[in-house]
């Protein structure tokens, strides 16, 4: 029987874990959580942060296994492309997928290729409000602002500023520092509304084509 490593086992990953065991795969579940409902339905447990990209590598080599899936997991999408590069198995490019994971790299993309995006400036963990502002004023940014991590996700850590106010930068810069794994935060203009709803997607892509 094959082995499939997930990384997450959530309320809304657990549909994952019953999928791949309907396939007849062996499922090896990581989650940091001592309370994920996945684990009592994946066939082993180990309780780890999916984060860690060693521990996920070491995991996967001890059990064997034939794939790796951060499903409806922002944070583990480079750590599953991370741990299937190392084991050549069938992945998205790890480069890619920091991209796509990693706010400032995304907004570097967008920019270099002329799609349109907010301006925005990477921010250093450790930055103090003045640095920021400073910031700011040089880039010729329009309030409101943001400021969050770059590596979190779900609008953890997320903070919006209308006003030059030191205390609110200082507050924000200390709020996103504390979700962020990787030390970088983006500063980024907030674009507001012109429309009463949002409208988005997720695609599933096979050899160049969305299926």
């Amino acid at each position: 029987m094959s082995s499939i490593l997930l990384l997450g086992g959530s309320k809304q990953q657990v549909v994952a874990i019953e999928a791949a065991k309907r396939l007849g795969y062996r499922t090896v579940l990581c989650d940091y959580l001592p309370d994920n409902p996945g684990q009592y339905v994946a066939d082993v447990f180990y309780q780890q942060s999916t984060t860690d990209k060693q521990k996920m590598l070491e995991i996967a080599q001890l059990e064997g296994v034939s794939g790796v899936l951060a499903y409806s997991s922002d944070p583990a999408a480079t750590t599953a492309a991370y741990v299937a590069e190392r084991l050549g198995l069938p992945t998205n490019p790890l480069k890619s997928v920091e991209v796509l994971s990693e706010k400032h790299l995304f907004r570097k993309y967008l920019a270099g290729h002329g799609f349109p995006c907010p301006k925005s400036v990477p921010v250093a963990v450790g930055a103090s409000a003045d640095e920021v502002l400073g910031v700011l004023l040089g880039e010729e940014m329009s309030f409101p602002v943001v400021i969050k991590p770059t590596d979190s996700s779900g609008s953890k850590g997320v903070s919006i500023i209308d006003a030059p106010d030191i205390e609110k930068f200082a507050r924000a810069l200390k709020t996103a520092a504390g979700f962020s794994r990787n030390e970088v935060l983006i500063l980024e203009e907030y674009i507001e509304y012109g429309f009463p709803r949002v409208i988005g997607g997720d695609v599933f892509v096979v050899d160049g084509e969305v299926r």
